[in-house]
């Protein structure tokens, strides 16, 4: 076991709850329903948020977490009371949260604080970051431009690489279908016309997209915003998101956001 663990600050964010048994509807469900995450995945990130804002506090040095540790800190800023009680007392001090000021010169500043967090944490908790959680600092912030919040009640989702893939198979099978269909039977005369086969191969590929697209939910990665930044005692800091992006920052100590 490090230090880290050992240490009293560390001790105190981890016996801070974020699901009260009274709650129907917690902080980790909620977690976990806006970004598409199985519960274990959100728990997990909860659980990683927990180290960021450990390091934010004691490494000394601006911190900046991944996207998905992101989602949880912004999460957490809507409840406020929880935030600015409990979760304040745990850390010791104020963990401010800011906007970027954008341009090539701060992205640069949080790609470099991304790296150094990364190398904290290892040097901090005796281990490599979880990288489904922490990904490397090209996926973690080329990424965040494509994200846009949007309505799933009236939006269908496609996953590019869900896409390929039941395309592929879609296709296989589609194709099977109308080999088969198309092959004349003994006796049976010339067999189908080969605009229905066409149609009817397009149809099954179709319905296959739809009903993989459907299952929906994420089992364990990532997802949403453009990410945020953490900063040690009396320092501000602005978001790792990309250039001119729309994320966060945080500092503590007292100082603004």
């Amino acid at each position: 076991m490090t230090e880290a663990f050992e240490d009293p600050r560390w001790q105190a964010i981890s016996a801070v709850s974020f699901d009260p048994e009274c709650t129907a509807f917690p902080f980790s469900a909620r977690l976990a329903r806006d970004n598409g995450w199985s519960p274990l995945f959100a728990n997990r990130v909860i659980e990683e948020y927990r180290r960021f804002a450990y390091l934010a506090v004691v490494g000394g040095r601006e911190v900046t977490p991944s996207d998905e540790v992101d989602q949880a800190w912004h999460l957490h800023l809507c409840y406020t009371r929880h935030y600015w009680g409990e979760w304040k007392e745990a850390l010791g001090t104020e963990l401010h949260h800011g906007p970027t000021k954008g341009g090539k010169t701060e992205n640069k500043r949080y790609r470099d604080n991304y790296d150094a967090t990364l190398a904290l944490y290892k040097d901090l908790f005796g281990e490599e970051a979880p990288s489904d959680i922490w990904p490397a600092p090209q996926e973690r912030f080329d990424r965040a431009r494509h994200f846009r919040r949007i309505d799933m009640s009236d939006t269908l989702v496609l996953s590019r690489s869900r896409l390929a893939a039941t395309g592929t198979a879609g296709a296989v099978a589609a194709g099977a279908l109308a080999l088969a269909a198309a092959a004349p039977v003994p006796g049976a005369g010339e067999g189908i016309p080969k605009d229905l086969v066409v149609i009817l191969g397009m149809s099954i590929l179709f319905v296959l997209i739809i009903a993989i697209a459907l299952r929906g939910g994420k089992k364990g990665g990532g997802g949403g915003g453009t990410g945020c930044s953490g900063a040690s005692s009396g320092k501000s800091s602005g978001d790792g998101g990309g250039d001119g992006g729309s994320g966060c920052g945080g500092g503590c100590g007292g100082c603004g956001g």
